[in-house]
């Protein structure tokens, strides 16, 4: 069917399968060139059947179709079509998906063409959330679920759901965090073991299925540990709180050491005192920081503040940057890192 003039052939796979027993499954670039190509095959199939309800059906000649998909303007169309985005056809789970760091995350990650699944246990915060990016980016990309970082049932069937939806996984994103303050003599074993189960054992059992899918794809991967800086840096009355999230930081590097041989990725963010859209700054944690710090709510930014050698706020779209840059093909050779974006504290510099 080529001619001398014809254009060079593009990618040969079928895009449309049928499979007998169970239906018309459809592969393309992303869920949207999916989702249409099957709506046209459906017309297309209905135009046949209303062809033969009166008549009989007969295809165009194989060589007018061929010319008609490589018309030298039709071509030309499709070379001026803007160049896919740096996380085009990327999967991405992100936990604590409703939160200021898990959202501002999504949406960068959205913006670079992924698809997100978010994910987190508050179930009114994650449909706000998902609602507001699916107005900014389309229902195509965007999906939510429910998920308890603690639990290992809620743990897998997110990631079955992302899977189901988007078709696998390439990056997940684990963000999904408390934050306690307490002196260790107050420090009661119930507040020690929450702290260890959501910001240990979340990040563990969040981890874990992320390689399981990941091994089997056999395609690498990218895994991001939101920590903290309180993860390198001792705080005072935080005892829990530092010790788990210095867990997440040596989890992360272990993970790093096997998932290497397969390509998967894991490295670490470490924010510091990210207080707008934040709902762990919201609650008792920033009353129980003020009052360590002998300050009060509004002073306590400030404080934050200037403490930094920057004198700068961390915001989550600087958190998202970083988990950007951890996801994408710039920080291919990356991996067992750690990213401090905390506006410069000199006790959580890495020795």
């Amino acid at each position: 069917c080529k001619r001398a003039e014809s254009p060079a052939l593009r990618d040969p796979n079928a895009v449309v399968y049928l499979v007998p027993g169970i239906g018309l499954i459809t592969f393309a670039k992303d869920k949207a060139t999916a989702r249409i190509s099957g709506e046209f095959y459906v017309n297309a199939i209905n135009v046949k059947r209303g062809a033969c309800a009166v008549s009989s059906y007969r295809g165009l000649p194989e060589q007018e179709a061929f010319d008609i998909e490589y018309w030298l303007l039709e071509e030309a169309k499709l070379q001026r079509m803007p160049k896919p985005k740096s996380l085009a056809g990327r999967i991405a789970l992100v936990t604590g998906g409703a939160g200021g760091i898990g959202s501002a995350t999504a949406e960068r990650y959205l913006a670079e063409g992924a698809c997100v699944m978010l994910a987190d246990i508050d179930s009114e915060g994650l449909a706000s959330t998902c609602d507001a990016l699916v107005q900014r980016h389309g229902e195509d990309v965007v999906r939510a679920v429910l998920m308890d970082v603690t639990d290992e049932d809620s743990v897998a069937k997110a990631f079955d759901e992302t899977a189901a939806e988007f078709g696998g996984l390439d990056i997940l994103v684990s963000s999904a965090g408390i934050a306690t303050s307490a002196s260790v003599e107050d420090t009661s074993l119930a507040l020690w073991n929450k702290n260890m189960e959501i910001l240990g054992t979340g990040y563990f059992l969040a981890g874990r299925e992320a390689f399981k899918v990941l091994r089997a794809q056999g395609l690498g991967g990218s895994i991001v540990f939101v920590a903290s800086k309180n993860g390198l840096a001792a705080s005072p009355n935080a005892s829990a709180y530092c010790a788990a999230k210095a867990s997440e930081i040596h989890l992360a590097r272990c993970l790093a050491l096997e998932g290497a041989e397969a390509g998967i990725r894991v490295n670490v963010v470490n924010p510091d005192a990210v207080l707008q859209d934040s709902r762990i700054w919201e609650g008792e944690w920033l009353e129980q920081r003020a009052a360590t710090y002998g300050t009060d709510r509004a002073g306590l930014e400030e404080m934050y503040r200037n403490r930094s050698m920057l004198k700068r706020s961390v915001l989550p779209a600087d958190i998202a940057e970083a988990c950007y840059f951890f996801a994408a093909d710039r920080s291919a050779k990356s991996t067992g890192n750690i990213l401090n974006v905390d506006a410069g504290n000199v006790q959580a510099f890495t020795r």
